[in-house]
């Protein structure tokens, strides 16, 4: 699929991965809508693509364990843009007070958010929808039990839709980036000797890489229910659902 004039929902699309893929997808010439709780990152995120009082993007507050917010955020696209091809589903939390919070942002907002995109993207014949999960997602990270179990879940709801592409044509993959260098990662860093020992021992995996990972899956029409592992820099490998065997893909 060509990125050019695609319009593209993003979740979690204020700061750290979800801005970079934002900006990246601009420039690529997409128009972008951003659904995040960060209202004042969304709005100056925007605000730096919207120049020349051209509307490129959008931002909707969004929580996305609000069904109204995600229903809000589709509707402002289709009435905004015309309607949708491109869903990114990457809001996501390493902790929280409740582990049910947990489950509910990184697992159930998402398969609420894919059941979305699957109405919208009918409308358009089809069109792509990329799960974001982590490479705790085949690995299991011990500190976070909770984290890795909603990962996991991820790659494998993502692996059971490959048969939508033979009847929506609507591909749905994953992303499972290693240690991404955001705010995200670095306030886990701090509350935990631990995990700070286990990313100085795996390194940081540039974001950059992370990206074209995404902009990779986006492209590729090739790919289908698989996922792409990012595990650290200069190395990605695509996961089968039916092999679960790595192939390089750099």
């Amino acid at each position: 699929m060509q990125i050019k004039d695609k319009i593209v929902i993003i979740t979690g699309g204020a700061n750290g991965i979800g801005a970079a893929l934002a900006r990246r997808l601009f420039l690529e010439g997409a128009q972008v809508v951003i659904g995040d709780i960060d209202k004042k990152s969304g709005q100056e995120l925007v605000a730096e693509f919207n120049q020349n009082n051209k509307i490129n993007a959008i931002f909707v507050l969004c929580d996305v364990t609000n069904s109204d917010h995600l229903h809000q955020l589709f509707d402002t696209a289709q009435n905004t843009f015309g309607g949708v091809d491109i869903v990114c589903n990457n809001a996501g939390i390493a902790q929280a007070d409740s582990w049910m919070k947990t489950i509910d942002v990184n697992l159930n907002a998402v398969i609420k958010c894919t059941q979305l995109g699957i109405q919208f993207l009918k409308k358009r014949g089809g069109g792509a929808i990329i799960n974001t999960a982590s490479i705790a997602g085949f690995s299991p990270f011990n500190p976070m039990p909770i984290y890795t179990s909603t990962k996991y879940a991820v790659v494998g709801f993502t692996q059971s839709l490959r048969d939508l592409n033979d009847t929506d044509k609507i591909r749905v993959n994953t992303i499972a980036p290693g240690s991404v260098d955001t705010q995200l990662l670095q306030g886990l860093i701090k509350s935990s000797p631990t995990i700070s020992q286990i990313v100085d021992k795996l390194g940081y995996v540039p974001v950059d890489e992370v990206i074209d990972a995404f902009i990779k899956i986006i492209q590729d029409d090739k790919l289908v229910g698989d996922t792409v592992m990012v595990s650290k820099k200069g190395h990605s490998q695509i996961i089968s659902p039916n092999s679960l065997i790595g192939t390089n893909a750099s």
